[in-house]
């Protein structure tokens, strides 16, 4: 047995996880990624917060913050979900009472190809027997929560990665966006589909994102309630596991109707549904949810910030472009081409119906 210090530690596991030890370290967000993808394949399938808590149990005497640690363990493990390499599910709460709400299942190796020839690697294998060869397991280029290989000259890296067993996701599933409509149309659906549920009976503890509150601090905007009249997104309990997102009606606070989401997009996660939802209502009580442009890095990029959580089809479109960086006053920043920046807030005001902090006043 020999003593290691801590910076011996970060550089072994960093190195074991396939990355530069001379750049990174376990705490940066590729290190965090590394380390939840390596827990994901012996603990999955599990519940997000048995995921999230190993990593942290393993971490937390290599930080002086562990606050901060635990919040980027969590930001960092929703982007891995977002980006596809687990996957959301939920578990019948017939099998067994005691069970969470969901359970993070491993999405099977898989890549991606761009038009440029380079791919976007996602997946997990079970105790992490990834498929790829040493040779071309170094050539895999992490960025943020982000893996993409790039092809060589002359090498067709669609049938290279094919060969070694892993499935190949097409773009247009991969970054499928929900169809476009007013704002009014989408809560308009969603009140529909709410005035044909039965009554609620007793439900207790309810949260609800509350659309008084400022559009640019989302943890503020949760409340538990009490005197509310109307119709909100929210999370009830349940006996185990995580809250699930709702679309409550309630009356003086207490609970009249409410329909699990996701309702219509059973594709994505109820959290996806429930944030466009949120951001329709805000639209449609003339406060939008904003986004902020500003300079980028370099003099040919630019950075957008968003102070709301968006869908994952919304994240992996800017993984695809861009990439993600350290949020700024915000809650979630990517990195942009200009040239791309247009189009982006074109498909924000289209899709989430969000509106430029600077237009917002």
């Amino acid at each position: 047995m020999k003593r290691i210090s801590a910076q011996e530690l970060h550089e072994r596991s960093i190195r074991n996880l396939a990355m530069d030890s001379s750049s990174l370290d376990l705490t940066t967000i590729e290190g965090i990624a590394g380390l939840l993808r390596r827990a994901a394949g012996f603990l999955c399938p599990c519940a997000e917060t048995e995921l999230g808590d190993a990593v942290f149990q393993s971490l937390r005497d290599l930080s002086n913050d562990p606050e901060h640690l635990l919040e980027l363990i969590h930001t960092t493990l929703a982007n891995v979900v977002a980006y596809g390499d687990l996957i959301e599910s939920p578990v019948p709460q017939a099998q067994d009472e005691n069970s969470p709400g969901t359970f993070l299942y491993l999405t099977p190796p898989s890549f991606v190809m761009r038009k440029d020839g380079s791919a976007f690697l996602l997946g997990i294998a079970p105790d992490n027997l990834f498929p790829l060869p040493e040779d071309y397991a170094t050539r895999v280029e992490v960025d943020g929560h982000v893996k993409r290989m790039f092809s060589l000259p002359d090498e067709n890296l669609r049938t290279s990665l094919s060969q070694f067993g892993l499935f190949e996701l097409p773009m247009e599933q991969w970054v499928r966006t929900p169809f476009r409509e007013p704002a009014q149309e989408h809560v308009l659906r969603f009140n529909n589909l709410l005035g044909l549920a039965p009554s609620s009976g007793d439900v207790s503890s309810i949260r609800i994102l509350e659309p008084s509150k400022p559009v640019r601090y989302y943890p503020g905007r949760w409340t538990e309630s009490r005197n509310h009249t109307g119709r909100f997104v929210a999370r009830r309990p349940q006996a185990y596991g995580a809250d699930l997102w709702c679309y409550f009606q309630l009356e003086n606070g207490h609970p009249q109707k409410f329909i699990d989401l996701p309702a219509f997009e059973k594709r994505w996660r109820a959290c996806d549904e429930a944030w466009r939802l949120q951001a329709a209502i805000d639209a449609c009580n003339s406060t939008p949810q904003q986004f902020r442009v500003r300079s980028g890095p370099t003099n040919t990029t630019s950075v957008l910030d968003l102070f709301s959580p968006v869908p994952a089809w919304a994240q992996r479109r800017w993984d695809l472009v861009g990439r993600s960086v350290p949020r700024n006053g915000a809650l979630l920043s990517y990195v942009l081409p200009m040239s791309a920046v247009k189009e982006e807030i074109d498909f924000m005001k289209s899709l989430l119906w969000l509106v430029d902090l600077k237009e917002a006043g």
